[in-house]
């Protein structure tokens, strides 16, 4: 599935995207940690390239091209987050989430926000859901502004809390978003 907005497209990743992916991973990690921020970032720590392997493979790793050119990179999946409670809300959960340095500012994040809503609503689910860590309050902010309600948090890893935040899905017409102008 293609998806297009000026120039930007958003494709399923291929194998060959990973060592893209893991940079801009690396990037972000290395931007954050100058602010002071500890969110970390799977994309950027070889211990989770089998799962990103598999995201990739499975069709879930989704590339942000401009051009051509990856400037973004995010899984969408249906299956939970393991940080996730079991519940009988039918969700895609966002994860992974980095944008090129070089795109920064220019409302990529955004765009790929609005898209997985929209393509939670095409496949008709209730929301979209994510996690961050509870102590990078410049992210969670950012995902409050876009309209995802924190509904909790949880203990990640000994001492790492993360915020679980979801997003309602509303019945609305997402068709230009992806390309359906009709």
């Amino acid at each position: 599935m293609s998806v297009q907005r000026q120039r930007l497209e958003v494709l399923a990743a291929g194998l060959d995207d990973i060592a893209v992916y893991a940079a801009l991973g690396r990037a972000a990690e290395a931007w954050l940690r100058s602010r002071g921020l500890s969110q970390y970032v799977p994309a950027a720590h070889e211990e989770y390239a089998a799962a990103i392997r598999s995201r990739a493979e499975s069709g879930s790793l989704y590339a942000v091209r401009d051009g051509g050119e990856a400037i973004g990179f995010f899984s969408l999946d249906a299956s939970p987050s393991p940080w996730w409670p079991a519940d009988e809300t039918h969700a895609l959960y966002l994860a992974g989430m980095v944008v090129a340095r070089t795109a920064r500012g220019r409302g990529i994040g955004s765009f790929i926000i609005e898209w997985c809503v929209a393509e939670a609503a095409r496949l008709e689910r209730q929301g979209v859901r994510l996690d961050c860590h509870a102590g990078n309050l410049w992210l969670r902010r950012y995902y409050e502004a876009h309209g995802f309600q924190l509904w909790g948090q949880v203990e990640q890893h000994p001492g790492y809390y993360g915020c679980l935040y979801q997003r309602d899905v509303a019945s609305a017409d997402h068709g230009a978003i992806h390309g359906n102008n009709a």
